[in-house]
């Protein structure tokens, strides 16, 4: 297998390099250090795809544009997270192998000495193993930051300065041995087990073998991609710095097309599966790229350049939930086309939690709405402090359950009602949020998990307080 994924990497990882590679990572398992190892490899992933344009979140405005925009903010996340790759190397290596063998191999093999002037030589370390690999990775990307730093604080960075950066840091990463046959191993159990037994049933059932190994490999890319999520979700969840998520993004837009594609060409024209499961899995793929495109065409567009917490926080959450989504539904209908009665909460136990939010956010929403429809009506009753009382409950109660994008809006809506100062301004604003609330009610009632589950939009009983 070739590092072909790899930008401009095509050289055959040896067999001895790959052998010692499936050590080293067995080793780093039995240590506790392969989730180290598996994040670092995800960010070197993410440097190889994040300086192809094609993998960025453009308008078709900026696209026509592309050769006079300033890349300077993509350049400052790329030094952040190489920031974090570091760290990740000096966690992963003992202290001991960076600061005697590896220093006197690089000094020794990399850097000579010549009548007063350096010379690089642009060769492998001899005898290398994994650990100098790593301390080698540390000292490029150490050289490289400074000049992260200085393009970023220049008045502009322009198209070709950010390929060009791009094409320098592949080739400082190809130069720590093992990264090639890191990158080219793309599947490893130490990293990619699939622990859901329906799942291994599913696969062991099929007969043709090609058609085995195909189904196999899409459950094994989709479950990548969530753990490429998972990363998304900790620094939403701890509240961290969100702009290097656009490096993760731009990874996953680069592989949902990749694993489209591998559908498209080997699964859907495969001779041994019938119709009725090519239609299956033809819908979840062409759900799937429905969803990729909303993320990079509409959701995502913008973000580089955002300086504001909320509206990065709203971006990145909102497109991490529609992907993970996504993403997990395209697990569940590829295991249904072959086991229809295989559920999603068998194969993730949020799955079935999320729809159960989802119809209780859907019947408060409804709630919700016809007790504004009804003090439109009766603006005179909406003294009696009721109203207050079912918005402040929304608020605090099924409003989580909803996009965090939706909150600020929510909020202003609220407040309006509260302050508003007149009776004629009362009727308005309760009209404007009832309408809003409509709308997210047409939304949610859109929700894959609600497909099968239609709301019957039940009556609502009002009492009011007559007031003197």
């Amino acid at each position: 297998m070739t590092a072909t994924d790899y930008r401009g990497s095509s050289t055959p990882a040896r067999p001895a390099e790959v052998t010692q590679l499936r050590e080293w990572v067995a080793k780093l398992a039995m240590e506790n250090k392969a989730a180290l190892l598996f994040e670092l490899e995800v960010w070197i992933r993410c440097f190889d795809r994040f300086f192809r344009i094609r993998n960025h979140p453009f308008s078709e405005t900026e696209l026509r544009e592309i050769v006079r925009r300033d890349f300077s903010e993509e350049l400052k996340i790329v030094r952040s997270v190489s920031l974090r790759m570091s760290q990740l190397c000096t966690e992963i290596i003992s202290l001991d192998r960076t600061d005697s063998s590896y220093f006197g191999q690089y000094v020794e093999s990399e850097i000579l000495h010549t009548e007063g002037t350096w010379r690089y030589e642009d060769k492998p370390l001899k005898s290398a193993t994994p650990e100098d690999s790593l301390s080698l990775l540390i000292e490029s990307l150490a050289d490289l930051r400074p000049i992260f730093e200085s393009l970023t604080q220049s008045p502009s960075v322009n198209f070709q300065t950010f390929t060009s950066v791009g094409k320098v840091l592949s080739r400082e990463l190809q130069r720590s041995p093992f990264i090639a046959p890191l990158l080219a191993n793309k599947f490893k159990p130490e990293f990619d087990r699939i622990e859901h037994v329906e799942i291994t049933a599913i696969i062991k059932s099929i007969s043709a073998p090609d058609l085995r190994q195909d189904i196999a490999q899409v459950f094994l890319e989709a479950f990548r991609m969530l753990r490429y999520l998972n990363f998304i979700g900790e620094d939403l969840r701890a509240d961290r710095p969100l702009k290097r998520s656009l490096l993760l993004f731009s990874l996953i837009y680069s592989e949902i097309r990749a694993l489209l594609e591998f559908i498209d060409s080997r699964i859907l024209i495969s001779n041994a599966l019938d119709e009725e499961r090519r239609d299956m899995i033809d819908g979840g793929s062409y759900a799937l790229r429905m969803e990729l495109d909303k993320v990079f065409g509409k959701e995502l567009v913008g973000f580089v350049n955002l300086r504001q917490a909320p509206p990065i926080y709203a971006k990145v959450e909102n497109s991490h939930g529609l992907l993970r989504n996504c993403l997990q539904q395209t697990i569940v209908g590829v295991a249904n086309a072959f086991n229809p009665n295989l559920t999603g909460s068998e194969i993730f136990p949020d799955y079935q939690t999320f729809r159960d939010q989802s119809k209780k956010l859907r019947a408060d929403l409804w709630h919700l709405i016809m007790h504004l429809r009804f003090y439109e009506a009766h603006v005179e009753l909406a003294q009696d402090g009721q109203l207050i009382d079912h918005l402040v409950a929304f608020r605090d109660g099924s409003m989580r359950y909803l996009m965090f994008r939706d909150w600020e809006q929510l909020e202003r809506l609220h407040d309006d009602i509260v302050g508003a100062p007149t009776v004629d301004a009362l009727r308005r604003h309760i009209h404007l949020f009832a309408t809003y609330l409509e709308t997210l009610l047409g939304q949610i009632n859109l929700r894959a998990v609600l497909m099968n589950d239609p709301f019957d939009y039940p009556e609502v009983k009002i009492q009011a307080k007559a007031t003197s």
